[in-house]
C-alpha cells in the first residue's frame, strides 16, 4: 500500500476531498492501493446529498467558529476537529472488499490497544459506542472509503452543532448526538501525537511524498470543494417536501408539482448513491405524479426500491 506522507499539521477538509482526487489519477501509475491520515480544523462535514439546514445548527456553527463543508461521499453529518483522527483507503477494489479489507485494518490497528467490532457495515464500536463512522464514493478512476476515529474530541461542541431530525434519533432508538459516541483516548494510554504517530507507522509501508506538481493540482482542485456553490448548493423553495426513514438511510424528496405534472425533483438524505442521482431524478421529471413509472432506483440509491421511492413521492 502506498502512504501519502504529509507534514502533520491542521488543513481544511476540502484539501484532503482534493487530495483524493488527485490520488485517484495516480492510481494507475501507482497500481497499489493507497492512504494518508488527515489532521484537520473544527468543523462540520455533511454528506453529498444532505440539506445543510436539516442535519446542522447554523447558529452554533456561527457561536463556535465551527466551519461546514460538504464532502463528495454520502451519509450523515459529523463533527471532526484535531482530536478526531480521519483517514482516506483509495482503490480500485469493489465497495464490499474496501469496507472488509480496510476497516479489518483499522481494527488490527488498534487491537493492541483495545477490542472493537463492527456496527452494521459503516461504523465501528467499542462497549457498544461508535468512535468511528465510514463513507465511500466511487469515480470512473477508482474508489474511495474515507472515515474518522474520535481519539480525543470535543464533545461539547459535537453534540451542539449537530442536528440529525427528530425521525432519526427515534429511528435509532437514542435520546441524543452525544449518546452515540465515545473518545478512544478514555481508553488508550496514548498522547494524540503518540496515537497519531501509531496509526502511521503501522500504515506506512511505503512512503510517497507530494511533489510542486502534485501542490498545484491540489490547490486547484480545493478551490472546488471550498466554493460556496459546492458547499452550500441551491436550495429553492419547492411546493411539495416529503421524508422518511429506511434502513438504509433517511431520503427527503422537494418536488415542484403542476397540474399532477412533476415539474422538477431533488433528492437529499444520507443514504449511499452509486450512480449519478441527476441521471435518476431526470427520469422522474414529467411525469404524471398519479401515474409514476419509477425504474432502476437501487440503481442510483442503495437498498432503495422502486416501490419505496414511487410511495415516497406520493406520499403515502
Amino acid at each position: 500500500m502506498i502512504f501519502v506522507k504529509l507534514a502533520i499539521e491542521k488543513r481544511i477538509d476540502p484539501f484532503y476531498f482534493a487530495l483524493e482526487k488527485l490520488m485517484l489519477e495516480k492510481l494507475a501509475e501507482f497500481n497499489d492501493d493507497i492512504c494518508f491520515l488527515w489532521d484537520v480544523y473544527p468543523a462540520v462535514i455533511i454528506g453529498k446529498h444532505q440539506l445543510l439546514e436539516k442535519e446542522v445548527n447554523l447558529k452554533a456553527l456561527k457561536e463556535k467558529e465551527v466551519n461546514v463543508f460538504r464532502r463528495p461521499s454520502g451519509g450523515g453529518a459529523v463533527f471532526s476537529d484535531y482530536g478526531c483522527l480521519k483517514y482516506s483507503f483509495i482503490s480500485k477494489k469493489s465497495k464490499d472488499e474496501m469496507y472488509q479489507l480496510f476497516l479489518d485494518k483499522i481494527i488490527d490497528f488498534l487491537k493492541p490497544y483495545l477490542k472493537v467490532t463492527y456496527s452494521g457495515r459503516n461504523d465501528l464500536v467499542y462497549d457498544g459506542y461508535k468512535f468511528s463512522g465510514n463513507a465511500y464514493y466511487q469515480t470512473k478512476l477508482g474508489n474511495v472509503l474515507h472515515g474518522t476515529i474520535l481519539f480525543d474530541t470535543d464533545m461539547s461542541i459535537l453534540s451542539t452543532v449537530l442536528n440529525p431530525s427528530e425521525e432519526k434519533l427515534k429511528s435509532k432508538g437514542i435520546k441524543s448526538v452525544r449518546s452515540r459516541v465515545i473518545n478512544l483516548k478514555e481508553f488508550i494510554g496514548l498522547s494524540r501525537a503518540e496515537f497519531r504517530e501509531a496509526m502511521e507507522d503501522y500504515f506506512a509501508e511505503n512512503n510517497y511524498y507530494l511533489t510542486e506538481l502534485d501542490e498545484k493540482k491540489i490547490a486547484q482542485y480545493l478551490e472546488e470543494f471550498n466554493s460556496e456553490e459546492y458547499i452550500y448548493g441551491k436550495n429553492p423553495a419547492y411546493e411539495v417536501v416529503r421524508r422518511k426513514r429506511y434502513p438504509f438511510g433517511e431520503i427527503e424528496v422537494q418536488l415542484l408539482v403542476k397540474n399532477n405534472i412533476i415539474k422538477d425533483i431533488k433528492i437529499y438524505g444520507d443514504f449511499f448513491e452509486k450512480e449519478s442521482l441527476e441521471t435518476y431524478q431526470k427520469t422522474i421529471i414529467k411525469q404524471n405524479i398519479n401515474t409514476l413509472n419509477i425504474k432502476n432506483t437501487g440503481t442510483y440509491i442503495e437498498g432503495m426500491s422502486d416501490n419505496e421511492m414511487k410511495e415516497l413521492i406520493r406520499g403515502r
